[in-house]
C-alpha cells in the first residue's frame, strides 16, 4: 500500500551517507520522479524530542506505512 503524504513512514534500508538507518521514522511530504523515471519521496527527518534534522530524497521502495504492530526504539546520533 503507498503512503499518504504527510503520514510518518519507517525507512526500511540504511543510508549511511545521510546518517539515516533502518527503522528510523521520517514524515512523508512529496512523491517525485527522477529523470530515468524511477520514483522517489521527499521525507523529512526528525529526532525523537521533534528537532528538524534533514530533508532527503530517497526511492520510494525504501519506505514502508507503519503497522499497528510496529515498536519504536532510540538510537543516538552525534551528527544531528
Amino acid at each position: 500500500m503507498k503512503p499518504k503524504l504527510f503520514e510518518e513512514v519507517i525507512i526500511n534500508r540504511d543510508f549511511p551517507e545521510y546518517n539515516i538507518a533502518k527503522g528510523d521514522i521520517a514524515i512523508l511530504n512529496d512523491f517525485v520522479t527522477d529523470p530515468a523515471g524511477v520514483e522517489g519521496c521527499v521525507l523529512e527527518i526528525y529526532t525523537a524530542m521533534g528537532a528538524f534534522v534533514t530533508v532527503v530524497s530517497l526511492p520510494v521502495t525504501s519506505i514502508e506505512t507503519l503497522q499497528p504492530t510496529d515498536r519504536l526504539s532510540v538510537r543516538s546520533c552525534m551528527n544531528v
